[in-house]
């Protein structure tokens, strides 16, 4: 991964908005009546993933990193219940036994 020079930046921020103009004109209710229309979203659309897949993917990965928002590397920490103990210790009546019989009114 490596930042992405400001060519290739432009590229890519490029290719964002075509990808947002061509999803936004599929949505809309009067394109799905015309199918030239609906081509020329789908059309606009393949434009901007070519134009995204002309910058090299180091640059692309590190676009993607950064706008996830994830930080990278680190270990993954299992969640543990609140107090501890297995499922049919928990308090909100879902392991209870006989909960599950019906009753006549």
């Amino acid at each position: 991964m490596r930042k992405p020079k400001p060519a290739e930046m432009a590229k890519i921020e490029q290719s964002r908005k075509m990808l947002q103009m061509g999803q936004a004109a599929e949505r809309d209710r009067f394109t799905k009546f015309m199918p030239t229309d609906m081509k020329a979203a789908r059309d606009m659309q393949r434009g901007a993933n070519e134009m995204r897949e002309s910058v090299d993917p180091a640059a692309r990965d590190y676009e993607l990193a950064v706008d996830s928002g994830q930080k990278n590397g680190g270990s993954v920490k299992a969640k543990k219940m609140a107090k501890g103990g297995s499922a049919s210790s928990r308090a909100d009546g879902c392991a209870v036994k006989g909960k599950t019989r019906g009753k006549f009114v």
